[in-house]
């Protein structure tokens, strides 16, 4: 029997995106092959439509050509149906980053200062949103926002989660912030104190001065002020999944180790990311990309990396030995010829 490999994100997973664009996965990673848009189409034109029974049968015959960008690998698995499953149910995971505004600017995300567009909803639609979100949400478990801005923010998304928590009881929330208006008053406001599966918040230094650097308009003491609130509500048990994500560059690498002391503080699980080069922002990536062995300090970064501390912290970091100690990373197109060759 011929293999056949099976992603399980095109039939699970929809990110809803701005102007309302719907991918299978990270818009990033696929080329930007979208499956329609909720303003323009319906929900099943949308998700068992011809570009999304497309993109299935690709993933079916082993043609991984439209995700190039793949950083899901491990969720990749052997299928032996001898026919394809060109449609699928409503999906589990909403993914919504319909509003790109954030209140600061990490140096290594935007060049520019975000200015509200009021085109990203439709005049005619703004009212409706979650009617035209409904047939998405009837069938999730959780609803992920905001990956492309600050959810707390955002008008867009703090309507839109107080509205799916009220009409969707049922469904659990993961939230992506910068932490800085991650207070107790805004979280109770939006009725999820007991609803939140996952929070995720971005903390790219453990010093003031570090921090002052890389985000522009950021407030640290707030932060660390509405992080030891979360921390409660983790031992509380109404946070399920507590993480801190420290991206790391040529300013703050040497902080590595303290983070790590500080995620165990507060009973954070901590992921160490690398820089987004894809933005368009060559030439500071130059000088902040140290995750490049051509960086002078490259191999300071990787003494840090394979120091006791960082390996006996396993428990505690979800992303950054192996991503950070050089090694040869396996491609999609490897990874696929493998499986197939075996």
């Amino acid at each position: 029997m011929e293999k056949h490999i099976y992603c399980p994100n095109p039939y699970i997973l929809a990110e809803i995106m701005p102007y309302g664009y719907v991918y299978p996965c990270s818009c990033g990673w696929i080329k930007g092959y979208f499956f329609g848009n909720i303003f323009e189409q319906s929900f099943d034109e949308i998700w068992n439509g011809e570009r999304a029974r497309e993109f299935r049968k690709k993933l079916y015959e082993n043609d991984f050509s439209l995700c190039p960008g793949c950083q899901n690998l491990e969720i990749l698995q052997e299928i032996k149906d001898e026919k394809a499953k060109l449609v699928s149910e409503p999906p589990e995971r909403i993914l919504l980053g319909l509003d790109e505004y954030c209140d600061v600017k990490c140096i290594f995300c935007r060049s520019e200062d975000y200015k509200i567009d009021n085109n990203l909803i439709p005049e005619d639609k703004k009212d409706k949103l979650i009617d035209i979100l409904s047939p998405w949400l009837k069938n999730a478990k959780y609803v992920k926002t905001n990956a492309v801005g600050e959810v707390f923010a955002s008008k867009i998304s703090r309507d839109l989660i107080k509205q799916i928590a009220g009409r969707f009881p049922h469904i659990k929330f993961e939230i992506i912030t910068n932490g800085i208006q991650c207070t107790r008053e805004n979280i109770e406001k939006l009725n999820i104190t007991d609803k939140i599966s996952m929070m995720t918040v971005s903390l790219h230094a453990i010093k003031e001065k570090t921090y002052n650097k890389l985000v522009k308009g950021g407030n640290y003491k707030q932060v660390i002020e509405n992080l030891k609130y979360l921390s409660e509500l983790k031992k509380d048990g109404k946070i399920e999944r507590f993480e801190l994500h420290f991206t790391v560059t040529a300013l703050n690498y040497k902080e590595m180790p303290d983070m790590i002391r500080f995620a165990r503080q507060t009973g954070a699980k901590i992921r160490f990311l690398g820089l987004d080069c894809s933005r368009n922002l060559e030439e500071l990536y130059k000088k902040l990309n140290i995750q490049d062995k051509n960086h002078p300090k490259y191999n300071d970064l990787v003494r840090i990396v394979h120091s006791k501390e960082f390996i006996n912290a396993k428990d505690v970091i979800e992303q950054g030995y192996d991503y950070f100690t050089g090694l040869e990373k396996i491609s999609l197109r490897q990874r696929i010829f493998d499986f197939l060759h075996k």
